[in-house]
């Protein structure tokens, strides 16, 4: 089948076909070529690419074309066979993406990223050289990119889960992004399948249809689906992911990395943007560092030079940031209520939150960025003096009395804002 494919390539310069794209690139080439000499570069990449080869010599998956590319790098290309539908070229696509990633798994090939892309190509003549031209390409790219950001061997395009056949049992929803270089969101999926990465080959799979069923449905809450009216849900997603990896620890004995990569994100950005259901999350390319990060990176210069204790809690060492814990409010939640036991600190992420004293007089508006809670916590009764409601939807920071033990200079942190705070008070109770 290939000698046919291979006669009939010139005969198809200038024809628009249909095709996918399978990009790969190896992990950390930079790191492990370092210290070799020219020769040992060429006869190590020389190896890999057999190896790649060797993995994938399978009548099977005919017809297909290797190029490799900038050394680490290669790109597949899947042709239809005759009368063959998409969903035959997406199918052998992937089977060849999962012996790879097998391969992988097995130490038979170093660790590599792929990204798979269907779109459609055109072959021209540019010189002696025949060149493939397309859009897929540069979109398959960024897929094999993605798949190591959210750790996974690789990325598929939604045409191709689609298409395919056979796999939609083990088929994961891991993110809707948007890329400054692509003009449209990328729906990215992968496969864990049993024998797959993170995934044993003993596996019970009933059991693990069940995980994935339930990570792909809080997948759904988390990117929205306009077809059937579902609005992203965080405070959902996160209880529904949070027990999906539980589910897939204790199934699998490993962490699902693209899933923690989606908790990561939730607690850095705990309500969706403006345009976060038309475009998912939005991923930067940038070349340069804008103003604002230049000037953020002064600050924590001038922060260090102050004061290098609080330089290394707060920029270095942030593992007191898992201690505060998300919590949701609608408009009009009691917070905290005046008279109760103070447990915690409290950081407004975003929203508004009204104080009011215990005869329902307004004290003050906290906005985004306030911290709540200190005087109690810090005072001698230990019990909330004012009762705290939500004057909007609010994304609320908590770190709890037993958590904050753990971080003595977050406390002393919390201290000083609190005796500001009265010191603040006093001041105008002067005047």
């Amino acid at each position: 089948m290939e000698q046919v494919y291979n006669a009939t390539r010139e005969s198809r310069i200038g024809e628009d076909r249909q095709v996918v794209i399978l990009m790969t690139d190896m992990v950390h080439y930079a790191n492990i070529t370092a210290e070799m000499v020219p020769s040992e570069i060429c006869a190590f990449l020389s190896l890999y690419h057999r190896n790649i080869l060797s993995v994938i010599d399978d009548e099977a998956f005919q017809p297909m074309e290797i190029e490799p590319t900038g050394g680490d790098g290669s790109i597949i290309t899947f042709d239809k066979r005759p009368g063959e539908t998409p969903s035959g070229i997406c199918t052998r696509a992937m089977r060849v993406a999962m012996h790879l990633a097998s391969a992988i798994n097995e130490s038979r090939l170093v660790p590599t990223r792929m990204g798979l892309m269907l779109g459609h190509i055109v072959e021209s003549k540019i010189g002696e050289k025949t060149v493939k031209c397309g859009s897929c390409f540069a979109v398959a790219s960024r897929l094999e990119e993605l798949s190591g950001y959210f750790g996974t061997h690789f990325l598929l395009d939604r045409e191709i889960v689609r298409h395919q056949q056979g796999f939609d049992d083990y088929v994961v929803n891991v993110a809707k992004v948007s890329l400054s270089s692509v003009p449209h969101p990328l729906n990215l999926f992968t496969v864990y399948a049993p024998g797959s990465p993170s995934v044993p080959k003993n596996i019970d799979k009933e059991k693990l249809k069940k995980v994935l069923c339930r990570k792909n449905e809080a997948m759904e809450l988390f990117s929205g689906n306009m077809l059937k009216n579902i609005v992203p849900d965080f405070p959902r997603v996160r209880e529904e992911l949070l027990e999906s990896q539980r589910m897939f620890k204790e199934l699998t004995g490993n962490v699902d990395p693209a899933t923690s990569r989606i908790l990561e994100y939730i607690r850095e950005m705990p309500r969706p943007s403006i345009s976060f259901r038309t475009h998912g999350m939005e991923l930067l390319e940038k070349k340069r560092d804008s103003l604002g990060e230049r000037l953020s990176h002064l600050s924590k210069e001038l922060l260090q030079a102050m004061n290098p204790d609080l330089f290394e809690v707060l920029v270095e060492n942030t593992e007191w940031e898992r201690y505060f814990k998300l919590e949701w409010f609608h408009e009009g939640d009691t917070i905290l209520e005046i008279g109760t036991e103070a447990n915690g600190l409290y950081y407004i992420d975003h929203g508004r939150a009204c104080i009011y004293n215990a005869e329902g007089e307004l004290l003050s508006t906290l906005t985004t960025g306030a911290v709540f809670g200190e005087r109690a916590y810090f005072g001698n009764e230990k019990k909330w003096s004012a009762t705290v409601l939500a004057a909007t939807e609010m994304v609320v920071r908590r770190i709890t009395t037993e958590d904050l033990k753990k971080l003595p200079m977050i406390i002393k942190i919390f201290k000083t804002i609190a005796d500001n705070r009265r010191k603040d008070i006093s001041n105008r109770q002067e005047q």
